[in-house]
């Protein structure tokens, strides 16, 4: 192989090279957006159960015979479907 053929070669390798870890570093940055944004959709989905527990909790004790009376509603219901099934 002629001088001029491996500098030749040797300088696509290095640009394959650099080629690949230039998108390596942009896989890992996207990487890296995409572990930020699935953090964020966590803690704000955690925010919204927490919120809704509370006002849930608040419901029950502001409305004690309302909240048992949902209970039972929905307790007479499945066991109605159940039967039926069964």
């Amino acid at each position: 192989m002629s001088k001029n053929t491996q500098d030749h070669h040797r300088n696509g390798a290095a640009e394959a090279a650099e080629a690949g870890a230039a998108y390596a570093r942009a896989a890992g940055e996207r990487l890296d957006e995409a572990q930020a944004s699935i953090d964020r959709a966590i803690e704000e989905g955690r925010d919204k159960i927490e919120r809704a527990a509370r006002q849930s909790t608040q419901m029950v004790r502001d409305n004690p015979v309302l909240a048992v009376a949902g209970a039972v509603g929905v307790g007479l219901l499945l066991g109605l479907a159940m039967r039926k099934k069964g």
